[in-house]
């Protein structure tokens, strides 16, 4: 498909943190460039963490979100404060700015736009990025009111993809793009655990680090070591864990740009989330050879971890049987630790990043066409 004239808007709140919806809508704007005049619409500053193409015009409606994090209450109330003041926003971008195909990255996103503009109603993508089972009460019926009215929403797991067919949604399994080409080289023999992402209870580190307790203690002296890398409202206490536990073979490293270098010099990723709609991190470890292991949550990580061959899946919550996987794996010798190796590696090779651009370009034209 060549390059149109076709006009996408992508609306998300913000672009400024490098958090894994922000990745997701950058890989996929800068791929669909290649056909579409993309913008991106925030809520905040038109700022991106993520680098993207210089074609796509990133825009603002100058509407930050204003959340009271010490009351409750007030908390809630600002959930509808917030639509509409967002919906009237709109409602002014609107008359100065028209597009083709609307995409949105979360459930009030979704919500804002359709009671906006009536034209857009039908032409409106809802992209989910939660697992079904991850949304509080209020993104829930928000969820029940907006999705059986839509044309398309698009899930990036299969498990996911499933329920809401099965409600009787217009639902289409959509799996995100991989980050980084497959690597060349194997990571070499450098006994290094680690786990990405930022640190808040969802992401469960502190379940983690009770994990690595249980490891030193089955195998004293090992010479392996835990690097968790991210930034979150739960890394004082994590820090403070680790201290008065004296777990002197984990180091706490802040986010970085360079997650690279760190993926490159690591033989297993642990990740422990309570939910995922994804695990765009699993992809990223899996693209340097690096094996995964996880508990078998709702919903992402099944879509790309096979138990025994490229990793491990654990039962939800079991850190005994998760700290058995790491000793395990640990205690591979160097062919067999290959094996889970190349295994990760060609799970990258077949994600088809063109078939799932094919997917988008066909659900897209798809709705150009909607009245």
């Amino acid at each position: 498909m060549d390059k149109t004239d076709k006009k996408l808007l992508i609306y998300f709140n913000s672009m400024n943190a490098f958090g894994g919806i922000e990745r997701v809508i950058a890989n996929l704007s800068n791929h669909l460039c290649n056909y579409y005049d993309i913008t991106i619409l925030v809520k905040d500053e038109p700022i991106s963490a993520y680098q993207l193409n210089q074609r796509i015009t990133l825009d603002s409606l100058h509407v930050p979100l204003e959340m009271d994090m010490t009351s409750r209450f007030r908390r809630i109330l600002s959930v509808p404060v917030n639509a509409i003041k967002s919906v009237r926003a709109l409602r002014r971008y609107f008359k100065n700015h028209t597009f083709d195909v609307i995409y949105t990255a979360f459930p009030m996103n979704g919500l804002e736009i359709y009671l906006s503009k009536k034209y857009y109603r039908n032409k409106l993508i809802a992209s989910e990025h939660a697992s079904y089972y991850a949304y509080n009460k209020i993104y829930r019926l928000v969820k029940q009111y907006l999705y059986p009215r839509l044309q398309a929403i698009s899930v990036p797991t299969t498990m996911d993809t499933n329920i809401y067919q099965d409600l009787g949604y217009q639902s289409f399994y959509m799996p995100h793009l991989t980050t980084f080409a497959p690597s060349l080289t194997q990571p070499e023999d450098t006994k290094t655990i680690i786990n990405v992402g930022r640190l808040t209870s969802d992401k469960q580190q502190l379940l983690l680090l009770q994990i690595w307790e249980k490891v030193n203690e089955k195998l004293p002296g090992h010479e392996w070591k835990l690097q968790i890398i991210g930034s979150g409202e739960e890394e004082e206490s994590l820090k403070a864990y680790i201290q008065t536990r004296g777990l002197t073979n984990v180091e706490m490293i802040p986010h970085t740009t360079r997650i690279a270098d760190y993926y490159k010099n690591a033989e297993l990723f642990a990740f422990t989330s309570k939910m995922e709609g994804f695990g765009m991190v699993l992809l990223e470890a899996m693209s340097f050879g690096v094996p995964c292991l996880s508990f078998d949550c709702p919903s992402g990580p099944r879509d790309m971890i096979s138990n025994n061959q490229n990793g491990y899946l654990v039962e939800p919550f079991d850190l005994e049987a998760y700290a058995e996987c790491i000793c395990q794996y640990i205690q591979l010798d160097s062919s067999s630790k290959n094996r889970y190796k190349e295994a990760a590696k060609e799970t990258i090779i077949n994600w088809d990043n063109d078939a799932i651009i094919s997917s988008w370009l066909e659900l897209i034209s798809k709705m150009e066409k909607n009245k």
